[in-house]
């Protein structure tokens, strides 16, 4: 999971950097005076084409986990496995991403399509 938190905050960061310094200097009310600054962080990390494709990649194993959480909302520890599934398929599209990225020159705000 390490690999997708590193792909988000390399496209991102700026966004999530932002948004955890007003967390930060508003330990009270972060909730209201931080919501634009969040809504700008989670629409750059769902929306960017390199999380799209994690989300494309991966969608057999979110369903998978997904429904299992649905079909047992009073005991999710037997979906760990179907998680687990998950989390390394996003790993490795992740380091996929990752590596094709980093042979290319290219600014990491910049929004580049992903094959």
């Amino acid at each position: 999971m390490e690999a997708v938190i590193s792909v988000v905050m390399q496209f991102c960061g700026e966004e999530m950097d932002a948004y955890g310094q007003c967390v930060g200097q508003n330990p009270k009310d972060w909730l209201t005076k931080c919501a634009e600054l969040k809504q700008k962080a989670a629409d750059c990390s769902s929306n960017h084409p390199a999380v799209k494709k994690i989300n494309k990649e991966c969608s057999k194993e979110y369903m998978t986990y997904d429904d299992c959480l649905k079909r047992n909302p009073e005991n999710v520890t037997i979906c760990v496995e179907a998680l687990h599934a998950f989390m390394n398929c996003a790993s490795k599209s992740a380091s996929r991403i990752q590596s094709a990225y980093k042979t290319q020159d290219y600014e990491p705000n910049q929004s580049k399509p992903l094959s």
